[in-house]
Order: C-alpha cells, then sequence, then structure tokens
C-alpha cells in the first residue's frame, strides 16, 4: 500500500511539474506577443489624458486582411469592442484568497467574455449567491451561475469599482490593472453575427457554469468554455469546423486562447506604477 501511495505521489509531483513548465513557457510566449503588438502602438496625443493613454496600432502594419472594425464603441473610449471581440484576463476574481489567486492566475487565468453587436457582453460566472449552498449550484445549477447576455461593458470603466470594494486593494478603480483583446482569424460578420446566435440561445437556456470543468460538460459551461465552444460551432463554406481550441481535450485556459493560432491580439490593456493605464487598440 505504501509503495502505491508512493507512486501516486510520484506521478502528481510529475503532472505538476511539467505542467509548471508548460505554464512558465506559455507565459514567455505571450509576453513576447503582447510586445510585439504593443511595439507597433503609436501614442493618440488628442485622446490622451494624464490618467489614461491611447495607443494605436494600425491595421494596415498588424493583419490587415481582417475586416475593418471600430475599436470603441460609437466613439465611447470607456467601451472598447465590436461584435466578436473577447476579452481575456489572466488575473483570478479571487484576490481575496491569498496563494489560490496566484495559483488559479498563473494556471488557468482569470476570466474571459465575449462582445456583441451592442457592445454587451456574453458571460458565465461561478460565484454562487450569498444564500445558496455550493454543493447545492454544483449539483443541480444556481439562480445566478449560467450564461448571461446584455452584460454591461465594464472592461475599461474607470468606476467600475470604489474604495469600498474588498478587491479594490488588489484591482483598483478598473476591474484588472491588465488584458488583452482577442480576434478570430479569418472571421467574418457573418460568423461573428452566428456565434452571438449560438451564445443567446445557451443564455436562453440558462446553460450553468461548470465547475469540474473537463466533467459534466452538457449543457454546463465555464468562462472560457462558453466562448470557445460557441465558436468551434461555425462551419466553413465545406460544412467542416472552422476554428478548433480545445485540441488536448482539457480545459480551455485563457493562455490557450491567447496563443491559439485561431486568434490574435487587437487589444492590450496595462497599468503603470504611477498608476497611469496604457490601452493599445487596432484602429
Amino acid at each position: 500500500m505504501k509503495k502505491i501511495i508512493v507512486r501516486i505521489l510520484v506521478l502528481v509531483a510529475g503532472f505538476f511539474i511539467f505542467l509548471t513548465g508548460q505554464t512558465v513557457g506559455e507565459h514567455i510566449i505571450i509576453r513576447r506577443e503582447v510586445k510585439e503588438f504593443t511595439s507597433k502602438g503609436v501614442l493618440q496625443e488628442d485622446i490622451s489624458t494624464d490618467l489614461i493613454k491611447y495607443y494605436k496600432v494600425s491595421r494596415e502594419t498588424y493583419y490587415p486582411e481582417e475586416y475593418v472594425r471600430d475599436p470603441f464603441y460609437q466613439g465611447n473610449l470607456n467601451r472598447p469592442g465590436a461584435i466578436g471581440d473577447i476579452f481575456v484576463t489572466q488575473t483570478s476574481p479571487l484576490a481575496l484568497y491569498p496563494g489560490v489567486h496566484q495559483f488559479v492566475s498563473f494556471y488557468f487565468g482569470g476570466h474571459a467574455a465575449y462582445v456583441d453587436e451592442n457592445n454587451r457582453l456574453f458571460e458565465t460566472i461561478g460565484i454562487p449567491g450569498a444564500n445558496e449552498k455550493f454543493l447545492d449550484v454544483l449539483i443541480n445549477g444556481g439562480e445566478n451561475t449560467h450564461a448571461m447576455d446584455n452584460v454591461r461593458n465594464y472592461w475599461l470603466d474607470p468606476n467600475h469599482r470604489d474604495e469600498t470594494d474588498p478587491g479594490y486593494r488588489t484591482y483598483g478603480n478598473y476591474y484588472r490593472k491588465e488584458w488583452i483583446g482577442l480576434r478570430v482569424k479569418e472571421s467574418t460578420l457573418e460568423d461573428n453575427q452566428a456565434v452571438v446566435s449560438n451564445l443567446r440561445s445557451l443564455t436562453e437556456q440558462k446553460a450553468q457554469y461548470n465547475f469540474l470543468f473537463v466533467l459534466n460538460t452538457k449543457n454546463r459551461y465555464y468562462c472560457t468554455d462558453l466562448v470557445t465552444r460557441s465558436i468551434e460551432k461555425i462551419n466553413d463554406s465545406q460544412g467542416n469546423q472552422k476554428y478548433k481550441f480545445n485540441k488536448d481535450g482539457f480545459a480551455v485556459t485563457i493562455n490557450d486562447m491567447i496563443l491559439s493560432k485561431d486568434t490574435y491580439i487587437a487589444y492590450f490593456v496595462t497599468t503603470d506604477r504611477q498608476n497611469v493605464k496604457h490601452v493599445y487598440y487596432i484602429g
């Protein structure tokens, strides 16, 4: 029995060593891709302020063959994104749980949301209500732990959080100090509209959050899963699946989405030590 336990521990340790090495490599590649993207940014002095700087990455120098989209909804600089854009953050929402927060951020990432035609968001969040028991929600679903649509675009809202919020110390006024906006390569407006239709169907069904990730996947989704599985339903002109994100059959992480051959960076938002926001976007 002791030998069996030792073998299991060795296997588990080996798995985490492999996973850690792989994840470190992913973070390095992402930093490299972000640096390449931001190096093309040109400061837009006419719209920048002391608190937030905007940098335009010319579409002629970065995926020029993709169809043109407005970087900000109706010119509102606090509402980035067009239909089909995907917002992701590597920072977990678990800042109140030291250790767990860092672990989840490093290995899995934080959150993903999909932008619709009205600059509203599709997303799902696995946070049970105050009066709900986690086990009940895990088995039967929760009141608010399901796919949602028509969510306000909060990703660049300077008033998203005030100083009374428990997460203010970690995240500040904005939703996150750093996040990335992605677009799907060679997607058409019709493709993006079809994805929106797929997502709306799931919100109407109130598809529940999947806390088990790779188990119990029928009509249950975690945030990246909700977005990627809705995109994966899109077919090309020959009727073949056009995109594939979950290539290993395991959970789709934020890093997987950023590093996918089917996506490219369209936005990068970061915060410097003086608490100044820097927003890079394709325009």
